[in-house]
């Protein structure tokens, strides 16, 4: 008797880290679909290109793909008052912002993703942030855990972090773009890496 997979959520950012994370769950024996939420991207150029090559990935390799409405004010409104100098909220240290900006915006792809998946009766979860070495691991893992708890989910965890340039290396053989930041605005500007 055959077994059925298990299905898994993933919020997804881009196809470079979806190309080794995808087919890592598919070998541990889920049923992917990939969920393509990204507000930190507030450029409509820098999504549309994102979302192409994440199509065009989960197209050739038959990957069921999810797309809710672009809405970049998703993550905006979160981070405005720590910026706004007038706010009670504001902060004047770039790194500590950096660290509030950064969880906000984790806090928000997983909150976003856990939603999802309820609603599509998924139990299990994940993100392709846990592939980027320049991602705050533990934090997403917490942010993650503590979500699969409030929703009664299951957070799948694994550190994929060792995938980063295969990833990268299958985007570039594959004509598919490898993002060298976040795509948000403060990351841009600080010049910081995914």
């Amino acid at each position: 008797m055959a077994v059925t997979p298990r299905k898994i959520l993933v919020q997804t950012c881009c196809a470079s880290c979806a190309s080794f994370v995808l087919p890592e769950l598919a070998k541990a024996g889920f049923e992917v679909s990939a969920f393509f939420y990204n507000p930190e991207l507030e450029e409509s150029e820098e999504y549309e290109k994102r979302l192409s090559n994440i199509k065009k990935y989960c197209e050739e390799n038959e990957t069921d793909l999810i797309v809710p409405k672009y809405d970049p004010e998703d993550l905006l409104e979160i981070t405005a008052p720590y910026k706004d100098k007038d706010s009670i909220k504001f902060i004047t240290e770039v790194d500590r912002y950096r660290r509030r900006r950064c969880r906000f915006c984790n806090s928000l792809l997983i909150q976003k993703t856990v939603e999802q998946a309820k609603q599509l009766k998924i139990k299990y979860f994940t993100t392709t942030l846990l592939c980027s070495p320049y991602k705050n691991h533990d934090e997403i893992v917490e942010i993650s855990n503590e979500r699969a708890l409030d929703y009664g989910l299951t957070f799948y965890y694994q550190d994929f972090r060792k995938g980063y340039w295969k990833g990268r290396n299958f985007a570039k053989n594959h004509g598919l773009e490898s993002p060298a930041n976040c795509g948000c605005r403060d990351s841009k500007s600080e010049g910081r890496l995914e």
